[in-house]
């Protein structure tokens, strides 16, 4: 009798599961045999780990990369930054990852349309793409914006140079009087 071809790859879950039935069914495997092969993959997994443990001692406690067990407590990360940054930054500016560098973009319906999906129609988000990312349209800004960019900028400068404690004091300043006042208020201070 000629044996039948071996299947190529792995079995499937269901081909597996009908496998195992077959074998149970035909007497070839009993379900106590089942239950110790269970039995034994906990034992497998804790002989591998403590081989892993050995190898990693072995070579100086350094591994090469992450390690594959999930125990962080053998794998010690080196300083600095973490690999794979910079491949995802570089990325970024090809629009290959969803990360992007500085501060995170506002919500994509921010501006009164919560609940609708779509980001066409509005004028603040036209010529972007479905996720509410990429690049919005060319559209110059006003005089007037552009005027009150430059006066934060100005504000933010000078207030990064105050400790904490006095910081609160100018904030309050410029929301009461407005940040030309805060401004030339940290300025005075800072000449003295």
């Amino acid at each position: 009798m000629a044996r039948p071809r071996q299947a190529s790859g792995p079995l499937t879950p269901g081909q597996a599961s009908y496998v195992l039935d077959r074998l149970i069914r035909d007497r070839r495997l009993s379900a106590g045999e089942i239950a110790r092969y269970v039995g034994e993959m906990r034992s497998e997994i804790d002989e591998l780990e403590e081989r892993l443990a050995r190898l990693r001692a072995a070579h100086g406690g350094e591994s090469g990369g992450s390690s594959s067990t999930g125990s962080g407590a053998t794998a010690r990360r080196r300083p600095g930054r973490p690999p794979g940054r910079r491949a995802a930054a570089a990325g970024s500016e090809t629009g290959t990852t969803g990360r992007r560098r500085g501060r995170p973009a506002k919500a994509a319906n921010a501006g009164g349309n919560e609940g609708s999906g779509s980001s066409e129609g509005t004028g603040s988000t036209r010529g972007r793409k479905a996720g509410g990312r990429g690049r919005k349209s060319s559209s110059s800004i006003t005089a007037e914006q552009l005027a009150s960019r430059q006066l934060q900028g100005r504000y933010l400068a000078l207030v990064r140079q105050f400790s904490e404690n006095r910081r609160g004091q100018y904030a309050k300043l410029a929301k009461e009087k407005g940040r030309e006042a805060a401004i030339k208020d940290m300025q005075d201070a800072l000449k003295k």
